[in-house]
């Protein structure tokens, strides 16, 4: 079976869209208890946060949740993507014209979550301040953002207290081992999913879900690892040419040809009909640069 190259949620937004496995989660996380009854999953699918889904929100009572599953390299401005979303959520969720009233609106008091899980040697926990990016210091706003290292580690206090949680560690780092072993993604992601059926974790989610989980898992490596090569292509041919003609001279090559290789991983992108939102976060692209891309190439978005 080839593995299917399409459009889809991540796999933790896949593991943890199930109520019971989130409350699993928030009870790792938080220490509290919930009923699966008490949860109302209110995840946006709106355009605006239109790339690889790899966010969850739900309310419990008067309190808002999010959590995102950070991949790849660290990113400092989780807490301002954390209020972008929070602010979405409450227009859909008030309404523009309560907001006007006499009276005290009340809101749902919000949480939010990282999950990281990147190459990038992160703390087991840290935390993320918004006013960290403010050109100077102010009191007027402020979020904060609790952030876990979610790499597998036999130590991890939060990977022991989430069963789920843990299983979905232990499978992307056996992904990430089997491919380092044989350079066959096809083949690391079956042994992966071998590997948690026969071990115990999750094994009926596996069972049941092997093609979802295979693909999801597929489509987000391909794109991770396209930029990857283009970055090494890049460096590697401005190293080579720095020792010839010039260290800046070649380093300045070497971020042309890297970002011509990006370039055309947006084009090709596009031409699969992927949303300009999306590539933009794929490619770390202006959102300006892959509409120019599109409408030089012909291309609707």
């Amino acid at each position: 079976m080839k593995a299917k190259r399409s459009y889809k949620d991540s796999l933790f937004r896949h593991i943890f869209s199930d109520k019971a496995r989130l409350a699993s989660l928030y009870k790792g996380l938080t220490g509290r208890e919930v009923a699966t009854k008490d949860i109302t999953i209110t995840t946006l699918k709106g355009v605006f946060f239109n790339d690889i889904k790899n966010d969850i929100s739900f309310r419990i009572g008067n309190r808002d949740i999010i959590l995102m599953e950070h991949q790849s390299s660290w990113n400092p401005n989780m807490a301002l993507r954390m209020l972008w979303y929070i602010a979405k959520l409450y227009s859909r969720q008030i309404g523009k014209d309560i907001a006007y009233r006499s009276q005290l609106v009340e809101i749902p008091a919000p949480e939010f979550y990282v999950l990281y899980n990147g190459h990038q040697d992160e703390p087991a926990f840290q935390k993320l301040h918004l006013s960290d990016a403010f050109t100077h210091e102010a009191v007027s706003l402020e979020l904060v953002v609790d952030c876990y290292n979610i790499n597998y580690s036999e130590h991890s206090v939060l990977l022991n207290q989430c069963y789920e949680l843990r299983c979905y560690s232990i499978f992307v780092q056996k992904t990430r081992d089997y491919y380092a072993e044989s350079q066959n993604l096809t083949q690391a992601i079956r042994r992966a999913i071998a590997y948690c059926r026969t071990h115990d974790l999750m094994a009926d989610y596996f069972a049941e879900n092997e093609k979802e989980v295979f693909d999801m898992v597929n489509f987000k490596w391909d794109q991770k690892r396209a930029l990857e090569i283009a970055e090494e292509d890049g460096v590697a041919k401005g190293r080579a040419e720095g020792r010839a003609e010039g260290r800046e001279e070649g380093l300045a090559e070497g971020r042309a040809d890297k970002r011509r290789a990006i370039l055309g991983i947006a084009l090709s992108l596009l031409r699969k009909g992927m949303p300009v939102d999306f590539i933009a976060e794929t490619t770390q692209l202006s959102l300006k640069e892959v509409q120019k891309l599109a409408r030089d190439n012909g291309l609707a978005f």
